[in-house]
C-alpha cells in the first residue's frame, strides 16, 4: 500500500519525462527488373532481405509470375509515408523515365547482386 502523505492521502511516485520519440526508421523505395523485361517497384526496410524473398517466391505476387533478376536503382527515404509517397510518384512515370528518377551513385545492381548470388567482389 502506497504510504500516506501529510493530509492522509496516498503519494503517488513522481512522474519521469517523456520519454523521447523513437526516430522514423529509414525506408528504401527500390527498382526490379524482372525476367520478362517488365520493371516492380517497391518498398522496404532492407532491400537485401526484401530482393532474397522476391527470389524465393515469397515476396509481392507479381515477382511469383514474373521472377526478378537484379536490382536496378534505390533510394533512402527517412520514413515509411515518404517512401511510400516517391513510389506513388515513381509509378505515376512512363518507364523511360523510371530509371532517371534515380542518381547514378544510388544503383545497387554491383553492390548486391554479389551478396545475393554469393560472388565475390
Amino acid at each position: 500500500m502506497p504510504a500516506a502523505g501529510a493530509s492522509g492521502a496516498a503519494t503517488r511516485p513522481a512522474l519521469s519525462r517523456k520519454a523521447e520519440p523513437v526516430p522514423a526508421q529509414p525506408y528504401h523505395l527500390y527498382v526490379l527488373e524482372c525476367a520478362d523485361g517488365t520493371l516492380y517497384t517497391g518498398v522496404a526496410l532492407d532491400v537485401v532481405e526484401r530482393f532474397i524473398k522476391h527470389l524465393l517466391g515469397l515476396g509481392a505476387a507479381y515477382t511469383r509470375s514474373h521472377p526478378p533478376l537484379r536490382v536496378l536503382a534505390c533510394r533512402c527515404y527517412p520514413s515509411k509515408g515518404e517512401a511510400l509517397s516517391a513510389e506513388y510518384a515513381l509509378k505515376q512515370l512512363p518507364r523511360q523515365h523510371k530509371l532517371g528518377f534515380f542518381k547514378a551513385h544510388e544503383r545497387l545492381e554491383e553492390a548486391v547482386l554479389p551478396l545475393v548470388r554469393g560472388g565475390r567482389r
